[in-house]
């Protein structure tokens, strides 16, 4: 049993075609129908239907087709991967619209052990159009809807204020900050969504003054005592978080997932697939 032949007939199954396997492959359409004949007689069993001009994969063709799938994937991913050390220019594209800082400090990490990686990053709020990128790390989101995906982090959300700003050191209820001015992103995002649900769930609207999508700017507007904001616990220890801290409302107890999305990888996306493998190690559920 031969590799090749093996190859003639997966293809083969695929397409339901000698010809267009023979196409694929530079070859007489009679080289292929040999080859996967002298398998069917090696395991003693046809693997197609055959008629006057046409073949049809049967039960038994289907039980193979179905492993050399798996087989292949694996040998095809295995092959690029060896092949990765020889490509210079091997790029991976990014869409980043969830914890942006983070994600930045793991491809600084990534990129140290994988130096011929390029990466090609966008943090773009409005974009639509997605068939261009191959990863996207976004909240939880119904827009991805054809895209596999996998969790990358469980983060609690609190609300943040400048360390100087008068709630702080006290024990407050969340409908207390009804008159609060809020600095918050894009209409429509997850952590938006959590401050206008919540605020609702208590009887009032969130009173927000400044959106910004940029997350350097809202920072510094937080600092400056403009307004509150929500995020993560967990991003109060970047560096750009500095004098900013958590209010401690006793009711407000919510969570932002994160997702990495992604579309489906075939042998030649091996590069993107390495950092999905890197994502998901470094992630916390």
């Amino acid at each position: 049993m031969e590799l090749l032949q093996l190859r003639y007939f997966y293809e083969s199954a695929k397409s339901e075609s000698f010809a267009k396997t023979a196409e694929k492959f530079m070859v007489p359409p009679s080289s292929v129908s040999a080859s996967v004949k002298r398998l069917e007689k090696e395991l003693g069993t046809e693997l197609f239907s055959r008629s006057s001009n046409r073949i049809m994969l049967n039960d038994k063709g289907y039980l193979l087709a179905k492993a050399l799938g798996d087989i292949f994937e694996k040998l095809d991913y295995t092959v690029a991967e060896i092949q990765e050390n020889n490509t210079q220019n091997t790029e991976i594209s990014i869409l980043i619209k969830a914890r942006r800082k983070w994600i930045t400090d793991l491809i600084i990490e990534y990129k140290k052990t994988h130096p011929c990686v390029n990466f090609r990053i966008s943090n773009d709020f409005y974009i639509r159009e997605f068939s261009d990128f191959d990863i996207i790390i976004d909240e939880q989101s119904d827009t991805y809807g054809n895209l596999e995906r996998f969790l990358l982090s469980v983060e609690n959300i609190c609300i943040k204020a400048s360390k100087n700003h008068p709630l702080c050191g006290q024990k407050l209820r969340f409908e207390q900050l009804s008159e609060q001015p809020f600095i918050m992103t894009r209409k429509n995002s997850g952590i938006r969504k959590i401050l206008e649900n919540t605020a609702k769930s208590v009887g009032f609207l969130p009173n927000i003054t400044i959106e910004c999508n940029d997350s350097n700017c809202l920072l510094k507007y937080v600092k400056a005592g403009m307004g509150l904001t929500l995020g993560s616990y967990n991003a109060l220890l970047d560096d750009g978080e500095k004098d900013i801290i958590p209010l401690d409302v006793i009711d407000f107890k919510e969570v932002q997932s994160v997702y990495v999305y992604h579309r489906k990888f075939t042998f030649k996306d091996i590069a993107a697939k390495n950092f999905c493998d890197f994502l998901s190690a470094k992630g916390t559920k």
